[in-house]
């Protein structure tokens, strides 16, 4: 027998240590393994983190709240997602927070605008925690700490604000039969120093002096307008000269001025744009980052007076209506749906919030000349005939709709035409069948204020055309439904307002039966604004 042939008890024990050495080997890749998923797993669970404290942080920001206030927020979220709150930090920059709630320690400067650049809200959180492993502590490898950065963006707001300023705006909300604003007549209006107009002001329903048109009492929009200036020695006088007049369009004020302080500027943008017989920007986008200024405007607001009978273009008095209306819904819309393109800045969210009392009665032919008759909207009659039927300018199904250069095209057509031009997406974007030319891609919301809405006095005695009564409200949830997919064609099928009640709030449209309850409206389209996340 060989002296080097292994002796088998050897050989036995060598298969051991190479199997003890393999159960190490593999028990290290089972560690590795295990090890490997807790840190994905933290740290998928730590982006989650902070990924929702960003946007609760956002969220504060897009509300208008302080620095502190947001950065409050985030670490609540952390904190929801079992992580330290001492190990999350957020930032803004801060040169546009008050600095006594914005601690230094906040500011990051990579979130400021570069010259020239609009401000945006951002907010970045960055996280910080350890991962304790299972197996490395074996070879003295303990934890290691993993870290998330998320930047939210709270969506900036481009907003145009279109108010109806008609005089039907002026009515006031009650029944007690008095001239009301009789004092404000005899001492604050010249116009009417010999006495008051004995019209009551306080009625429920707007009181045309003239039946066949509609028109009210130049007397009342202006002392309207006056009291809300007036100065008595006696202040409960005072109080009470400005307590009875200009409602509810002073409930339209307080409302919009809630909604400017909702905003967050420079961040946000405003315009205002008021409308009655025709449309006027009041203040743009591009001064509308100050929120002085477009406070300034809307406390400058003034019920407008009708159409001066006799004037041209105004021919009532030979049944001529053309002119003489005082509800441009299709100017208004044209006015804000141009701010997008004028103004333009593509990160911004694009909205537009349009009030009116009643349906649209007025509108101009495209690039005619407002001062000349013939180019006013108005089909259905033959100038100089000795009365034109209500619903004066419009036709009396407001679902009928008709096409440009039809000759019963109306006023309420030219005003679905244009609630189509800012609703539908721009000429970047799919058209939608329903869209005949691209569009600036707003989000609409409409309100309607008061029951002209849906219980026009064009369709009541004395006149002698039938009509539907909620063409006011009908129109206005056209408008909703335009701007709240951005198409139009899908209104008959999957408009929430299909099939809601009249006077009932659906969808983008939201009805208020009296100026009080304006402040719920604005404040339930304000919280609608989203914030998004970028990165």
């Amino acid at each position: 027998m060989s002296s080097n042939r292994m002796n088998p008890t050897l050989q036995r024990g060598q298969a051991l240590i190479l199997v003890a050495l393999a159960f190490v080997g593999l028990a290290a890749f089972v560690g590795l393994a295990v090890d490997a998923g807790i840190l994905f797993t933290q740290i998928g669970h730590l982006r989650r983190a902070a990924d929702a404290a960003a946007l609760a942080a956002a969220n504060q920001f897009r509300e208008g709240r302080v620095g502190t206030d947001i950065e409050s927020a985030a670490n609540e979220f952390i904190n929801l997602n079992s992580l330290n709150p001492a190990t999350a930090h957020v930032f803004v920059c801060r040169d546009f927070f008050d600095p006594l709630t914005t601690p230094v320690a906040m500011h990051d400067p990579t979130l400021c605008p570069a010259i020239g650049e609009a401000p945006r809200k951002y907010v970045r959180v960055t996280a910080m925690m350890p991962v304790n492993f299972a197996f490395l502590p074996i070879i003295g490898f303990n934890s290691i700490t993993i870290s998330a950065n998320t930047i939210s963006e709270a969506a900036s707001v481009d907003l145009v604000l279109v108010i109806d300023t008609s005089a039907s705006m002026a009515f006031d909300l009650c029944t007690d039969g008095i001239d009301n604003d009789l004092a404000a007549e005899i001492a604050y209006n010249p116009l009417y120093v010999a006495g008051p107009d004995e019209i009551d002001d306080c009625n429920g329903y707007p009181t045309p002096d003239n039946a066949q048109v509609g028109h009210y009492s130049d007397a009342d929009v202006a002392a309207c307008n006056i009291n809300r200036f007036a100065t008595n020695p006696d202040p409960v006088v005072d109080a009470a000269l400005r307590a009875n007049d200009c409602h509810p369009f002073e409930e339209v004020r307080a409302a919009s001025l809630a909604l400017l302080a909702r905003m967050k500027f420079p961040f946000d943008r405003m315009s205002l744009v008021t409308f009655s017989q025709m449309a006027t920007v009041n203040i743009n986008l591009q001064v509308g980052s100050n929120a002085i200024a477009v406070g300034n405007e809307l406390n400058a607001m003034e019920v407008s007076q009708e159409p001066a009978v006799g004037v041209d273009p105004c021919h009532i008095d030979m049944g001529d209506p053309r002119g003489c209306t005082s509800t441009n819904t299709a100017g208004a819309l044209l006015a804000a749906g141009a701010q997008f393109g004028y103004f333009t800045r593509p990160e911004a969210v694009w909205i537009v919030i349009l009030l009116s009392d009643g349906g649209a009665n007025a509108a101009l032919r495209s690039g005619e000349d407002p001062g000349v008759t013939e180019s006013w909207i108005c089909p259905g009659a033959t100038p100089g005939q000795p009365e034109w039927i209500q619903p004066l300018c419009r036709d009396i199904f407001g679902a009928t709709r008709h096409s440009t250069g039809d000759l019963d095209y109306d006023t309420d057509d030219a005003a679905r035409d244009m609630a189509d031009f800012v609703g539908c997406p721009d000429a970047l974007s799919h058209q939608p069948a329903a869209c005949h030319s691209p569009g600036q891609g707003a989000v609409i919301f409409s309100i309607g204020l008061g029951y002209l809405m849906t219980d026009t006095l064009a369709c009541a005695a004395p006149y002698a055309g039938a009509c539907e009564p909620d063409l006011g409200e009908q129109l206005m949830r056209y408008v909703a439904g335009a701007g709240d997919d951005n198409d139009p064609g899908t209104i008959p099928a999957h408009d929430p307002c299909v099939g809601a009640d009249t006077r009932e709030s659906c969808g983008n449209y939201y009805f208020s039966p009296t100026g009080a309850g304006l402040m719920d409206v604005f404040e339930a389209i304000a919280s609608r604004i989203f914030t998004r996340l970028t990165h």
